[in-house]
């Protein structure tokens, strides 16, 4: 697409919406990124010589994996060329991005990301915001970049690059605010006139009808006559019972706004604003999302039931004992212990997580089967064939990957003869080019100096050599499962993703 459209179809207008909640700003700060980097002065023409990993890290003074977290969502949109076993160049398609005008566009688009972050001020006062050095017009840029007439881009590939990477994190800056001021809980009862907006959101008139005019080309808000309201196909997806769960990704997307903005820090110096492998910093993270995490259960309840009765096909679960690794609000452990009513599970996480946990299982009635581990899951000793399931939900990507060799290892010698590892989360493609929105998750991983998304063929590189020899992956709804075992289980009938 040349420029962002509004939805035509009721799930295709929720998918937008939550991809501006949440993978927009990661999308905008690797192609911003990359400007800042310099890296596109750094890869070949497409040709006969591309350039390697390790060598386009050397080039552009970076960290291996800190470049690959910033090229891997070009070449999943299409920007960069990935030749297997051989490295990245740049298609002739893409020659724009070599342009010294359109290099500039990219550079002051950027020199907007931490001042973006004063658009609830902007609103409410009507005034300029003082960011990046000085006092910045930044309603006047929200004016250009999205109200006032635009010159077309001629090539659709650079019309779809700046789209992307200029206004992206703009929208997803509008939709924070509009939840900041209490504008989209005002719209849920219906169109109602300006004047009477900005007072309800104490904000000033002129600046408020800037941000309308923002989500209205979002396609979420419309006017009708003298008032303003939710288009038809916001007004179902925001109403007064999913609103309150969309407001609860904003503050999880704003924790890592400073991070993105200093991302080109974060490849070069390893230098992290956001560092989650400090346990005081993880620690607040945590609780302020605590409510989130709770308020996803009862639906990441169903997901993990349809792991157990996959896993359940394989092998008997009855008076089964299962560790949950990291089990963060305790969902995929409880979800084993609904599918079988002998089975007994270990719940294994920091001290103040499990405070959370225990209330979900407490509700469950499911208290009579559970044992609370409080510990690091990577200085713990598991014991040796104490298991007969092991889960590892959403782990893998919070984890140092220099530790992981290790953690497999020991999670193998703990597990019984016939016993599986299951683990769930995103799974990338075998080439490592999508899918996008767990391209978008790796790299929001890696400026919060946690772990890394893996594929299929970088799991069997950790299984195989502590004798999980036998792994497949398996589709589920939102997020996939890798399952792995000695080869000593049959696997379910079923269609393993590979």
């Amino acid at each position: 697409m040349a420029e962002s459209t509004p939805a035509s179809s009721q799930t295709a207008f929720v998918q937008q919406l939550n991809f501006w909640a949440r993978d927009a700003s990661n999308e905008s700060a690797a192609l911003l990124g990359a400007f800042a980097l310099g890296m596109f002065e750094h890869l070949p023409d497409e040709g006969p010589t591309p350039v390697s990993l390790e060598e386009l890290a050397q080039r552009i003074g970076g960290t291996v994996r800190g470049t690959r977290s910033v090229i891997e969502p070009l070449v999943g949109l299409g920007f960069v060329r990935l030749e297997e076993g051989r490295g990245y160049s740049l298609p002739a398609a893409s020659a724009f991005l070599r342009r010294p005008e359109f290099v500039a566009r990219m550079r002051e688009a950027r020199s907007w990301w931490s001042v973006s972050a004063l658009l609830p001020e902007a609103v409410r006062t009507g005034a300029p915001v003082d960011g990046s050095g000085g006092s910045r017009e930044l309603l006047g840029w929200y004016r250009q970049e999205f109200l006032a007439p635009r010159v077309p881009e001629q090539d659709v590939l650079a019309a779809d690059y700046d789209d992307r990477a200029a206004r992206n994190f703009l929208r997803t800056q509008a939709l924070v605010t509009s939840g900041e001021v209490g504008l989209l809980e005002a719209l849920v009862s219906g169109p109602r006139p300006l004047v009477e907006l900005a007072k309800t959101t104490g904000s000033q008139p002129e600046a408020l009808c800037v941000l309308l005019g923002v989500l209205g080309s979002m396609g979420i808000v419309r006017q009708e006559g003298e008032a303003l309201g939710f288009s038809e196909l916001a007004s179902r997806s925001l109403d007064a019972s999913s609103l309150p769960y969309f407001l609860r990704s904003f503050p999880a997307t704003m924790d890592y706004w400073e991070a993105f903005g200093h991302l080109d820090e974060a490849v070069t110096q390893r230098v992290f604003r956001l560092d989650l492998r400090d346990p005081e910093t993880a620690r607040r993270i945590y609780q302020r999302n605590a409510s989130r995490i709770t308020g996803i259960f009862a639906s990441h309840v169903k997901l993990g039931r349809k792991a157990a009765e996959l896993v359940a096909r394989m092998r008997p679960l009855k008076d089964a004992r299962v560790l949950d690794v990291g089990t963060g609000s305790g969902v995929w452990g409880a979800a084993f212990g609904l599918t079988e009513p002998s089975l007994h599970v270990t719940y294994l996480d920091s001290e103040h997580v499990l405070e959370q946990v225990k209330p979900n299982i407490a509700k469950l009635k499911l208290e009579g089967r559970a044992r609370y581990w409080a510990g690091d899951c990577l200085s713990v000793d598991y014991g040796e064939s104490q298991y007969d399931v092991i889960l590892l939900p959403q782990v893998i990507p919070a984890l140092p990957p220099e530790a992981l060799p290790g953690l497999f290892a020991k999670l193998a010698r703990a597990l019984r003869p016939q016993g599986l590892l299951v683990i769930s989360g995103y799974l990338l493609t075998d080439r490592r080019d999508g899918p996008l929105d767990a391209l978008y998750f790796s790299l929001r991983r890696y400026v919060s100096n946690e772990g890394d998304v893996l594929s299929m063929p970088d799991f069997r590189r950790l299984l195989e050599p502590v004798g999980l020899l036998s792994s497949r992956a398996f589709e589920m709804p939102i997020q996939q499962v890798v399952i792995a075992s000695r080869g000593d289980v049959s696997w379910a009938d079923g269609a393993p993703v590979r």
